[in-house]
């Protein structure tokens, strides 16, 4: 095939060699005329001219690396060096030297750097074909190919194969014998047999492999068989082909169905019934003579209906029980002897003893066989951070315990990695970068081993899990439901609900059951004492529910995106997103889960995304739907671990950063005019006082309401925020009660009198829980003046207000007044003091 590819080329470089030499004269006259003389002979020859020679030649390379056309370069690049070789070597020419390399013609010099191009063109095309065809082989599912070179042995049994064919070498059979490959479906008995036949060397050997479930019947598979037999044979010897093809023939022609199955059963001692015993003793002899044994491969004897089973094994033990062949047979023994038992009172595995005068259990693997072909696949489907994971956590933990987390007898044999990789590798590539790798691959294994149980996770996890809230750090993690072990009286032994669940499940082992409760245990791993680190784990409802969907919902915080924007940035572009899309709450959770005692710039980072998204958050959620004592969990700097850990003792560095985000914050300002209303109340050992946060408070609440907002409904809100606890005594007894903080109040009389304060009216009113008629005027409202009527005064004064707006308050006002303010009066407001049902 080389030889014809490449003829064309070979024959036209002859040609060209034989036409150059033959007429080298003239051509060089004809060469001297055209080119030479007119071109070359004015070449100046300079250190210039080298320079420019070597700049254009390293161009032309680049040029033919690029675009890797080697094959075009290549057949030119023959030309050229037949050329060269003739003409450097013919005396007619004197070729011109480079200044810089006397040694060196120019002429040399081009020749040179066309094979050198070439040897690195090739060199990088063989490094891309290896990368390409690494690429190629790992794309899409795994196929589920047996063993065909020694070096896929990576069960390592080619020593046990290598044995078993040099015993068949040596053995001298007078009649079939028989030899039995045993395993279970997908543990490797193909490979195993290609192993054996691997050893044997075709001159010595006439390896055939017979396939039954070729045969549409158990009636067919006889000719079939015999037909193959008469094919292959005829590299021995073309007589005994023929003799096989009519035998064949002659078998086939006889219905075995006809016969009773006592009768049909006695080929074990009956040949002559079915067969002309002079072609069978002539065929006999000639294989007997020669030379070479015949090795008959049937695999997947176990893949076949019991009656075509009965028809193979008829084959090896009567039809087909030739000197000098031998048996090479794949099946799973104990399917084998139920299909016979179906067939026959005789007991499966005694009638398989007349059959095969060998059965070889398949040799076991070694410990770490199916977890180095795991690795192995795996290494080239995951990231190479998820695989640094699996080789350092779950290969340690999960893989090499014995007991409850051994989790390596989930995938039992060399099939059952293959089917778990293309199963897992659709899931890892929809949703293997926005997950916990670990959580994931241990789902997936109860999901490919229990896909019922793996069902059962996800539909009933209200019940096998609880919830578990952090305050400190914003976490909800679940984490497995305990009772008490039956049959026990210490109070501190406890079991999974899950387990107890699995062990009412009658078709579980009980190493099923703890298995699973293994995987289920690890999986939600949380408790009091320990959390799960990845924030994506399956243990975190905000991510539960991808694992099982194998995708983003519109519902869900991408983590990818997530840790982008942490390490870039582009965290206001994932808030603008997240704002807009309705992610504000989960990009909330993961800001306020995320860990910030790493260093000083993470923490800053992490908090002044909070500070800034918390503007956000309250807008859509409201302001008292917010985490606060969360957040004073995270600056509050208890016993000056933050300014130690993070600041190096110097409290003033934090105390600016501080100050720098509640300076810079955001109208409305409700978030963190709320903030301060928790940190006012937590106590007045924070490092911020308590004056300087009422100082912002006040800032924030003059500045909306001397802007565009005026007294507004956030404004008020804001007012309303800067309220001050206190305590009062009655008879020796202390209440607890609020009234507006006292720096503000002053600047709220004034707009009272001088802006529209209609939603301060509005804000005043009271309403009774049952009977929304009975209203009154909050109490702190009043305690802002003297006396009541210094308030009717404000609002009488008020020229901004409407009029039958005004009226109707002071209507109300009133009729309160008329009780001193100490019961609530029945009015039906008509103007816009009336509340909506919305409010």
């Amino acid at each position: 095939m080389k030889f014809n590819r490449y003829a064309p080329v070979i024959i036209a470089g002859f040609i060209f060699a034989a036409v150059l030499f033959l007429f080298r004269l003239p051509l060089s006259g004809l060469l001297n005329t055209i080119i030479v003389t007119p071109i070359f002979s004015s070449f100046e020859r300079s250190i210039w001219s080298d320079i420019v020679l070597v700049l254009l030649l390293i161009a032309t390379a680049y040029w033919i690396t690029k675009e890797q056309i080697q094959n075009v370069i290549l057949h030119a690049a023959c030309f050229i060096t037949i050329f060269y070789c003739f003409q450097r070597l013919n005396p007619y020419w004197e070729f011109i030297r480079l200044s810089s390399f006397p040694q060196l013609m120019y002429w040399d010099l081009i020749v040179l750097a066309i094979w050198l191009t070439l040897s690195i063109n090739f060199l990088l095309n063989c490094g891309r074909k290896k990368d390409s065809d690494f690429q190629e082989m790992n794309k899409g599912f795994i196929e589920d190919q047996a063993v065909t070179q020694l070096e896929d042995d990576h069960f390592k049994r080619q020593v046990t194969a290598a044995e078993i064919a040099r015993q068949i070498k040596l053995t001298k059979n007078r009649k079939s014998f028989a030899i039995g490959i045993l395993g279970e479906y997908g543990s490797g008995k193909t490979s195993f047999l290609n192993l054996i036949n691997l050893e044997f060397n075709d001159t010595e050997v006439l390896k055939i492999s017979f396939d039954p479930w070729v045969a549409n019947n158990p009636d067919t598979i006889r000719k079939e068989f015999f037909d193959l037999l008469a094919s292959e044979a005829a590299a021995i010897d073309a007589r005994v082909s023929s003799l096989i093809y009519s035998y064949g023939r002659k078998l086939a022609s006889f219905d075995g169905r006809s016969q009773s199955f006592m009768n049909w059963l006695g080929f074990l001692q009956n040949r002559s019934s079915v067969q002309s015993s002079r072609e069978y003793e002539k065929i006999n002899q000639i294989l007997k003579n020669t030379k070479r044994k015949i090795i008959i491969t049937i695999d997947d004897l176990d893949r076949l209906y019991p009656i075509e089973i009965m028809e193979v094994l008829k084959l090896i033990r009567n039809t087909a029980n030739f000197s000098n062949i031998f048996y090479l047979v794949g099946y799973d023994k104990e399917y084998v002897q139920r299909a016979i038992n179906t067939l026959t009172e005789t007991k499966g595995s005694d009638f398989l003893d007349k059959i095969f005068q060998l059965e070889i259990p398949l040799p076991k693997c070694e410990e770490d066989d199916f977890l180095i072909t795991l690795k192995d696949r795996l290494k080239s489907m995951v990231s190479v951070q998820h695989y640094e994971a699996f080789e350092t956590i779950l290969i340690p933990n999960d893989f090499r315990k014995r007991y409850e987390k051994a989790y390596s007898t989930i995938l039992r044999q060399g099939r059952d990695i293959v089917r778990f990789l293309n199963s897992f590798k659709i899931i890892y590539n929809l949703i293997g970068e926005e997950v916990e790798f670990e959580s994931l691959i241990l789902l997936e294994l109860i999901k490919f081993r229990y896909p019922t149980i793996y069902r059962l996770i996800y539909m009933q996890s209200d019940v096998f899990l609880e919830e578990n809230p952090v305050r400190s750090t914003h976490e909800q993690y679940l984490s497995p439901r305990l009772v008490k072990a039956k049959e026990t009286d210490k109070a501190s032994t406890e079991v999974s609900l899950f387990k107890t669940h699995l062990e009412q499940i009658g078709w579980l082992t009980a190493e099923d059951v703890s298995l699973l409760d293994g995987l289920f245990m690890r999986l939600f791993k949380g408790n009091q004492y320990h959390r799960p680190t990845a924030k994506n784990s399956i243990s975190y409802p905000l991510y539960f529910d991808i694992y099982f969907q194998y995708r983003l919902s519109p519902k869900n915080l991408s983590d990818k995106n997530f840790k982008a924007a942490l390490t870039s940035d582009s965290m206001q572009n994932l808030m603008r997103y997240c704002a807009s899309s309705g992610l504000h709450k989960q990009l909330m959770v993961r800001l306020m889960q995320e860990n910030i005692s790493i260093n000083r710039q993470a923490f800053e980072d992490i908090i002044a995304w909070i500070f800034m998204f918390g503007t956000t958050y309250v807008e859509k959620e409201g302001m008292h739907h917010f985490d606060y004592d969360s957040l004073l969990d995270k600056i509050y700097n208890y016993n000056n671990i933050i300014t130690k850990k993070l600041y190096k003792n110097d409290i003033q560095q934090y105390k600016d950063f501080l100050h720098s985000l509640f300076t810079t914050a955001a109208p409305p300002f409700l978030f963190v005019n709320e903030l301060l209303y928790y940190l006012k109340e937590k106590s007045d050992n924070f490092i911020i006082s308590i004056d300087e946060m009422v100082e912002y408070q006040y800032s924030y609440f003059t500045k909306m309401a001397e802007s565009g907002h005026g007294l507004s409904e956030n404004t008020l809100w804001l007012f309303w925020g800067a309220r001050q606890n206190y305590e009062f005594e009655v008879s020796g007894t202390y209440y607890k009660t609020w009234r507006f903080e006292p720096r503000l109040v002053s600047k709220m009389k004034s707009y009272i009198a001088s802006k529209d304060s209609i939603q301060f009216l509005k804000f005043s009113i009271a309403y009774e829980m049952r009977n929304r008629s009975h209203v009154s005027i909050h109490k702190p409202v009043l305690e802002m003046f003297d006396k009541p009527a210094d308030y009717r005064v404000l609002i009488a004064g008020n020229d901004l207000l409407n009029e039958d707006v005004k009226n109707e308050y002071l209507h109300f006002f009133d009729k309160l007044s008329l009780s001193n303010f100490e019961q609530c009066v029945d009015i039906e407001f008509k103007t816009e003091l009336k509340k909506k049902d919305s409010e």
